[in-house]
């Protein structure tokens, strides 16, 4: 992946509020819903975190498999992008308060130490996107 297309990337989804984020259901099929972003408004790097509370079908089915399809689409530019990969769960208090903010308590979260908060990391494996008609793909 060049550098231009990984700025690329970054760019579209730090301009995106949402994303649609895919799992695969307990029956296997396709899942999506629809997330806020907000954990991955200021990021440098292809390094996406979410949060969810560890009792959601989004958890149970993550726990059962953990390949993810993360689709971000600006509907200002119309541009778009989607990510293949895997999540894992980050357990560590250390980290789960690095990524805390308190405004993630109008979720219902009491704190990063919640008992019912998750913290998702994303780890990207694919890419595909289009600049005009010319789909981008590639590895990352």
């Amino acid at each position: 992946m060049t550098n231009e297309v990984k700025r690329s990337i970054i760019d579209i989804i730090k301009s995106c509020d949402s994303l649609q984020f895919c799992t695969f259901a307990l029956d296997n099929y396709p899942e999506t819903r629809h997330v806020m972003n907000g954990m991955n408004k200021k990021i440098t790097d292809l390094d996406l975190h979410f949060m969810t509370n560890n009792k959601s079908p989004k958890f149970q089915q993550i726990m059962k498999n953990s390949n993810v399809c993360l689709y971000y689409y600006n509907p200002e530019t119309h541009m778009s992008v989607r990510l293949f990969g895997q999540i894992e769960v980050y357990e560590r208090l250390e980290l789960k308060n690095k990524y805390w903010d308190d405004s993630y308590k109008a979720y219902g979260y009491s704190g990063a130490e919640d008992l019912n908060y998750a913290l998702l990391h994303f780890i990207p494996k694919e890419y595909k996107f289009y600049v005009g008609m010319e789909l981008k793909t590639g590895k990352i």
